[in-house]
């Protein structure tokens, strides 16, 4: 078990979050770390000369990253750390060169990534969800919504009807007008504005990777940030977009989603996106340099037990503002990945 001291130094540091702003509910069924001695690696490249391992990656996960290092040094003393959060697209590459033992993205890793890695290593990195998506933050990953022009009378879809709205060659037919969602009036032969992401961003990726069959997306207008999308929005009363979820923008209005047809509708509560009820809602993934045959380095393996853990998943709660942190069952998934 982890000795009282550092309990109490956890849990001060939590009520000085909670201070701050309201922190998300952990689940109660999250296993407790119970620390297990390991040594610390040598002779790879993500030892730096002074001894300190190097971690790489997204620079928004500084918060959590701190957390999960300040536990683990007081847990394995001897244990020092170097983050060298540089952002997403260096984790894949750096955690290539064997110069990072993990590397931390925001996103899914993109197809282009994973044939770079395993062309260097033989096979595709090890992914890991250590959180959920943030459902507040303007500098974090966030889930996703949809949007609506605050004069569509529309308030809510499907899935099913975001994709066929979105993409093309969907098998029961695309959405072109609005009236084929059910609108009446001028609003039955207005056509359907799509503002989306580009393909190869965080979001376009998500989206059509998770819910769109790996079919195109299907865009009218293209913009690189939520803040664009939203205005643009608001300016097109035939709009629609996907965007970061929980914004607020002139005439703009964010849809209540339901996973299917008969399912029941959210537009994204902090509980409905821990629970999955949420049908947009994302993770933050970390990815491990695993050699095909061989087991996780040991380090790594403990570092991600921590992370994984009940008290691994308070550090992530106690940011305000910031990740959601993982169900107990989620947890137990990613940690039955490292054996």
């Amino acid at each position: 078990m982890i000795p009282e001291r550092i309990c109490v130094c956890l849990a001060a540091g939590l009520l000085l979050a909670r201070l701050a702003g309201e922190t998300p509910p952990v689940d109660p069924a999250l296993k407790p770390y119970e620390p297990a001695p390991v040594e610390a690696p040598k002779g790879v490249r993500y030892v730096l000369p002074d001894g300190s391992v190097r971690l790489s990656g997204a620079e928004h996960v500084k918060f959590i990253l701190d957390g999960f290092d300040a536990l683990f040094a007081r847990t394995h003393p001897g244990f020092r750390f170097s983050p060298d959060l540089r952002g997403t697209t260096t984790a894949i590459p750096f955690l290539a060169h064997d110069m990072t033992p993990f590397g931390s993205l925001g996103r899914d890793i993109s197809p282009r990534e994973v044939v770079q890695f395993t062309e260097l290593n033989g096979g595709p990195p090890l992914e890991i969800r250590v959180a959920q998506a943030s459902n507040t933050s303007q500098h974090l990953a966030t889930s996703l919504g949809v949007y609506v022009n605050s004069a569509n009378p529309t308030e809510k879809l499907t899935m099913e009807q975001v994709a066929r709205i979105f993409t093309s060659g969907t098998p029961k037919g695309d959405y072109l007008r609005w009236g084929q969602l059910g609108l009446k009036g001028d609003w039955a032969g207005r056509r359907i504005e799509t503002v989306v992401t580009p393909e190869y961003t965080g979001f376009g990726l998500y989206m059509e990777k998770a819910h769109f069959g790996n079919r195109p997306l299907k865009s009218d207008q293209e913009f690189g940030e939520t803040a664009d999308i939203l205005k643009r929005v608001g300016e097109d009363p035939s709009a629609i977009g996907f965007a970061a979820i929980g914004r607020s923008a002139p005439n703009t209005k964010m849809l209540a989603l339901a996973p299917k047809e008969g399912g029941e509708y959210s537009k994204g509560g902090v509980e409905d996106v821990i629970s999955g009820k949420y049908p947009l809602h994302r993770f933050v993934f970390f990815y491990i340099r695993r050699a095909a045959g061989k087991p996780v380095d040991p380090f790594v393996k403990e570092y991600f037990r921590l992370i994984l853990s009940k008290e691994g998943q308070q550090i992530i709660a106690s940011e305000s503002d910031g990740y959601l942190p993982l169900t107990a069952a989620q947890a137990a998934e990613e940690l039955a990945k490292l054996d």
